[in-house]
């Protein structure tokens, strides 16, 4: 079977081979890892810059011979000694100003975990650890608010969000959108948001 030609009357592999990949902006990649157990949240303290001393999810970028779900296990257990059970996708995040050092789209994974005993922080992570939250819901103009406290070893810290619908028909998820400052890393508020409405839609099934 003859090889199809482009219209510089190349193959594939001839394309390949001459394929400037610098052509094109590359964003980086990472993923974040949010485990709820009742009415905990699994955090880490950042030791590094950006958000150097915020509670954050745990994560970190993928390696460039690993898929989404190897690289959210590999993170975890890096910086937690955790191992995870049924990874699920919760779309992406990526605003282009979400992260100061320069363009990152983040995958943000709920899941469970084997032995929580096993906890102990590491790579990125000053610390890890189990942080007791409960949030309050209220409902403005058909745009729920998110109000939620963190117990930060004895310190309530609390951030709130909205979440509306998508007005613009781009897609059937919601929007979700940080009030004012947060206690966490970056954007994470919105990520803690998302992750806690599909949390509550999976407990509501079970």
């Amino acid at each position: 079977m003859a090889e199809i030609l482009d219209e510089n009357g190349l193959t594939e592999q001839e394309f390949i081979a001459r394929y400037d990949a610098s052509r094109f902006e590359r964003p980086s990649v990472t993923v974040d890892i949010i485990i709820f157990k009742s009415s905990r949240v699994l955090l880490i303290k950042r030791k590094r810059h950006p958000s150097l001393g915020k509670l954050a999810f745990p994560g970190g970028f993928l390696d460039p011979n690993e898929d989404v779900y190897t690289a959210a296990a590999r993170e975890l257990k890096e910086e937690t000694g955790l191992n995870a059970i049924g990874l699920t996708q919760l779309g992406v995040a990526s605003a282009p100003n979400r992260d100061p050092r320069t363009r990152i789209i983040t995958v943000p994974f709920l899941c469970d975990i084997a032995d929580e005993s096993e906890l102990c922080a590491g790579d990125d992570a000053a610390s890890a650890s189990w942080y007791d939250f409960s949030y309050k819901k209220s409902t403005l103009n058909g745009v729920t608010i998110y109000e939620v406290t963190i117990n930060d070893s004895g310190e309530r810290r609390k951030f709130r969000a909205t979440v509306s619908a998508d007005k613009t028909k781009l897609s059937g998820d919601p929007i979700i959108k940080q009030i004012g400052e947060s206690c966490l890393a970056g954007d994470h508020a919105e990520i803690f948001v998302r992750a806690l409405e599909r949390f509550e839609k999976e407990q509501s099934r079970n």
